[in-house]
């Protein structure tokens, strides 16, 4: 049995119930601008999740706890793509990770991709029976009432946190006179005390720190009640949007004379007025593999290098955004453009755009 719609006329935990109390087992899809998010079930119970959300990345989620480095990240993927042994169980046979902490993150990663959902103020889902198979999954069972009360607490804490900060593109800075030494802080919230020293937006601490939006956002908040941060920039007003139909008519154009890039913006837009639009979703996918084979065979080739052909002094005056920024740390000389690609919590595509620019602009070469 299969089941479809919007999250406006159905919300997440009437889909859920519908799934728990029927004891269902099979695949519950989830589609909102770039995000696909799947939820899998045995029973009524939730076995595992899948996003496609670098952020929710198994290594990327140890990154942001601080359990792992880039470096033996970089390590661990390249084992990884040469045995094709799961990444955890490289983590832990390397000693890099200890097993508990792999199966905790694991746990906790499942229930962060599910948590996230709660935010949604629109998509799309389909639950279908079966969908999976269960070699391919790291089965991990969730409690679903248990989860259902922290999604719905988190949406409350949400709109408090948005009631103050009103998007990821505000900046924060420290109150005048706190005495951080005086505070009692955990050590992620010292990381963004200092961050938040730098004047960085939202959006470039959760860069940064390859977290998600919430669990960023919360810890900032908590600082922001406890009088230490306040807020320095706000967002700008949002811009009126063209007709679902229209842009999609006009991402089929771009992609018939594969301007991709433009498509890809095009069939995002339409997905944000229209969740349910699963044409476009198809159209994305298309799109931007296109767009990433075009830039690797062309542009640069995975095992290139990239090298910076100016001195760090001079980086500010080329007005890099906070992920091309952040993209451009992690070139050292040594990694080449396929490290960059896995260790980074961006989607492929946005990484490659960022390398391309910094090639015209003639910052980097390829070594």
């Amino acid at each position: 049995m299969s089941l479809s719609g919007r999250l406006k006329t159905m919300d997440l935990p009437e889909v859920l119930q519908w799934v728990a109390v029927g004891r269902k087992t099979g695949t519950l899809s989830l589609v909102r601008d770039k995000t696909k998010v799947y939820i899998y079930f045995r029973d009524g119970d939730i076995i595992s999740s899948s996003s496609n959300d670098p952020t929710k990345q198994l290594g990327q989620f140890l990154l942001f706890q601080g359990k792992v480095t880039e470096p033996e990240l970089k390590r661990a993927f390249e084992l990884h793509l040469r045995s094709r042994v799961m990444l955890g169980k490289i983590l832990v046979q390397e000693n890099l990770v200890a097993q508990p902490d792999v199966e905790a993150a694991l746990k906790a990663r499942t229930a962060e991709v599910i948590y996230d959902l709660f935010l949604w103020d629109d998509g799309y889902f389909h639950f279908t029976s079966g969908g999976y198979n269960l070699d391919r999954l790291i089965q991990i069972k969730v409690d679903i009432h248990t989860l259902m009360f922290e999604g719905v607490r988190r949406k409350d804490e949400w709109a408090r946190i948005r009631s103050v900060f009103p998007g990821n593109h505000i900046v924060l800075t420290l109150r005048a006179g706190v005495d951080l030494k005086a505070q009692t802080l955990t050590p992620l919230q010292k990381k963004l005390a200092y961050l938040l020293t730098l004047k960085k937006p939202i959006s470039e601490i959760i860069l940064e720190l390859h977290g998600s939006d919430f669990l960023v956002n919360f810890e900032l908040f908590q600082l922001y009640e406890k009088g230490i941060v306040e807020v320095l920039e706000s967002i700008p007003a949002p811009m009126e949007a063209e007709s679902p139909a229209r842009l999609f008519n006009k991402g089929l154009e771009l992609m018939q004379s594969r301007n991709f890039r433009e498509a890809i913006a095009a069939f995002q837009e339409v997905l944000r007025l229209d969740p349910q639009n699963a044409w476009a979703s198809e159209q994305i996918d298309r799109a931007e593999t296109a767009l990433c084979q075009e830039y690797y065979r062309t542009v640069m080739p995975p095992a290139k290098v990239p090298c910076f052909l100016v001195s760090d002094d001079a980086l500010p005056g080329y007005h890099l955004s906070h992920e091309e920024g952040f993209i451009a740390s992690r070139i050292n000389g040594t990694w080449d453009v396929k490290s960059i690609v896995m260790l980074s919590p961006l989607r492929e595509i946005e990484i490659l755009e960022a390398l391309d620019r910094m090639l015209k602009l003639e910052l980097i070469a390829l070594r």
